[in-house]
């Protein structure tokens, strides 16, 4: 399961949240920080989060493998607006809720390392960071064509799944 600030949740199968999220993130930053309308709008963000997880067919699903996004905003080097936009994105509510359903039905929770899954290609392996353009990928190497997100989604199941636990990152990007 790739976590985007879009697109709430993509899965490697292919599925993803129904919500577009942009502009709820954009009518939060909108509203003047502490007021009344902020915290309302905070709050439709967080219903909306609950709904969009609560609403997962996840009935046959024994593990869900997403990205640890601790620290992720930490030290960006995006544009002022950008992430200012980003300062709105609750990767850590979304987590926090997944964690928690996914206790509650059984279901193992893995978490991943998070660096390069939207830059290698899924199919190949090839990695470089024109690989992605905005919410397409395209390999450089073999071709392949897709969306980014549900091809970042497909190498974080490779890591959660097929990888043994790693606890450096520079060695489950197989970075020396």
């Amino acid at each position: 399961c790739d976590i985007g600030y879009k697109k709430l949740l993509v899965f490697s199968d292919g599925s993803k949240s129904s919500s577009d999220f942009t502009k709820v993130y954009e009518k939060i930053s909108r509203k003047k920080q502490g007021s009344k309308q902020f915290k309302r709008s905070l709050k439709e963000r967080d219903n909306l989060i609950n709904r969009e997880i609560n609403s997962l067919n996840l009935r046959n699903v024994k593990t869900i493998v997403v990205e640890d996004l601790k620290n992720v905003k930490h030290k960006s080097k995006f544009s002022k607006k950008f992430n200012n936009l980003c300062q709105r994105w609750s990767y850590p509510k979304v987590l926090g809720k997944t964690g928690r359903f996914c206790e509650e039905n059984g279901i193992e929770l893995i978490k991943v390392p998070p660096a390069y899954t939207s830059q290698i290609c899924s199919v190949c392996g090839f990695q470089h960071r024109d690989n992605r353009k905005g919410d397409k990928f395209l390999c450089g190497k073999c071709g392949v064509e897709m969306d980014a997100d549900y091809n970042a989604s497909i190498n974080i199941l490779y890591r959660g799944v097929y990888s043994p636990p790693v606890t450096d990152i520079k060695e489950a990007c197989n970075v020396r």
